[in-house]
C-alpha cells in the first residue's frame, strides 16, 4: 500500500504519474484506499497540504479511470 501523506506531487507531470502508479499498483481499490485516507486526514486534522494532495490524487486517478472507460484517445 502507498502512504498518501509522503505524496507531494509538485508538478502536473508527478500528479498523473503518481496517479497512474497508484492504479497499477491498486487497481479497482485506488479510488476507495485515496478516499479512505482523505476521511482520516480530515478526522485527524491533519496538515492542508496533505489533504489537498490526497485531493487531487482522488481526482486524477478518477480521470484517468473514466478516460480508459471511454476508450482509447488515440
Amino acid at each position: 500500500m502507498m502512504n498518501v501523506i509522503e505524496l507531494h506531487p509538485e508538478t502536473a507531470v508527478d500528479l498523473y504519474s503518481t496517479a497512474h502508479s497508484l492504479i497499477l499498483q491498486q487497481g479497482e481499490y485506488a479510488l476507495d484506499l485515496l478516499a479512505s485516507e482523505a476521511r482520516v486526514l480530515r478526522e485527524n486534522n491533519h496538515a492542508e497540504e496533505d489533504l489537498y494532495a490526497c485531493m487531487e490524487l482522488l481526482h486524477v486517478v478518477n480521470e484517468l479511470i473514466d478516460m480508459e472507460s471511454a476508450g482509447p484517445i488515440h
